[in-house]
């Protein structure tokens, strides 16, 4: 099996950020299995866009305006403004520059994970690269020093991804610049999930990668773009570890766990944050009585699910999301 087909081909999702509200989300959404603590996401030398249009002086032309978090992803760069990139990265993604994630095997038996999946656009450019890796050890102090273990490829939009473009530090490693980064797609509000996507497998073989009980994976994820103008903002979000250990899905068969909605209260349309749905995945709304009032599918695949209650009455309502493995709820106020 090559390493392409091992990234692709899993489907448990082990955990989930968004990115999309907030750095931390919820546990509801981020899906834990038993034993495993989620760490909240942390940048290194990059900073979360200011969320204001700024004027170029060159050209006295406005710059879009990205909020922080919003339905696009996290927006972030070298600075608020998002300028000075390719001053800062010149060479390409360095490894002093960075997002971490990470997951702690809080158990006593080992957890595997297989590929890691995640969208992201670079806004404003079309030269936009980024480089992966990842860490097990166990020592935070020296954690990338010695143990890093690069990215080697995986699918990207346009399919498998080229031994000069796989997301790799390479032969410069040592130097701090990655020399095989992938390419990152300009934003585009038509773009679909499919044409921002990358997966890439842990390891090749289909074996996947064991974190021992009481170990830490941290994935750091590096970004560049070739521009210093402002608006340069890199647009990351449904950040995503998948396993085949079967004992995921089983430890969500009766898992009941707070569901994060927004607006709460609100007045027509509420937004409901979840794990990549299933088939079957579903969002219920329930009366004061216990009745069911409205009703509606979920697109598969999808991590947000948008439903108008602009026909029901004003009042206390109880919203269900449910994909036939994880049962998640909350109350909110119709006004």
């Amino acid at each position: 099996m090559s390493l392409a087909e091992t990234a692709a081909a899993q489907t448990q999702v082990f955990v989930q950020w968004p990115l999309k509200r907030n750095n931390a989300d919820s546990t509801a959404v981020r899906q834990p299995a038993t034993g495993m603590t989620v760490g909240t996401p942390t940048l290194r030398n990059y900073v979360l866009s200011n969320g204001l249009a700024n004027v170029v002086p060159s050209t006295g032309v406005a710059t879009a305006a990205y909020a922080p978090y919003s339905s696009v992803g996290q927006a972030f760069s070298t600075s608020a403004t998002g300028a000075g990139g390719s001053t800062a990265i010149s060479s390409g993604p360095k490894r002093g520059y960075f997002e971490q994630f990470t997951i702690t095997n809080s158990g006593t038996a080992a957890l595997r994970v297989d590929s890691l999946i995640f969208s992201v656009q670079t806004a404003n450019s079309a030269n936009g690269r980024a480089a992966l890796s990842y860490s097990l050890n166990g020592v935070t102090t020296t954690r990338f020093t010695t143990d890093s273990i690069d990215f080697a490829g995986g699918k990207g939009p346009s399919g498998v991804l080229p031994a000069t473009g796989n997301g790799s530090f390479g032969a410069a490693s040592s130097t701090q610049a990655a020399v095989n980064p992938i390419v990152i797609p300009q934003f585009s509000t038509t773009a679909t999930a499919r044409s921002t996507t990358f997966r890439m497998a842990f390891v090749s073989g289909g074996t996947g990668l064991s974190i021992p009980a009481g170990r830490t994976l941290a994935v750091r994820m590096y970004f560049r773009v070739g521009s210093d103008t402002e608006g340069r903002y890199f647009l990351l979000r449904d950040v995503i570890l998948k396993s085949q250990q079967a004992v995921v899905s089983a430890s969500r068969t009766a898992l009941q766990t707070n569901l994060s909605v927004y607006p709460n209260p609100t007045q027509n349309q509420l937004n409901v944050p979840h794990a990549a749905a299933s088939r079957d995945a579903r969002v219920t709304v329930f009366g004061t009585t216990g009745a069911k009032v409205a009703a509606f599918a979920v697109q598969s695949g999808s991590t947000e699910t948008a439903v108008d209650l602009n026909a029901l009455p004003k009042g206390l309502y109880l919203v269900e999301y449910a994909d036939g493995t994880l049962r998640s709820s909350a109350r909110i106020v119709k006004e």
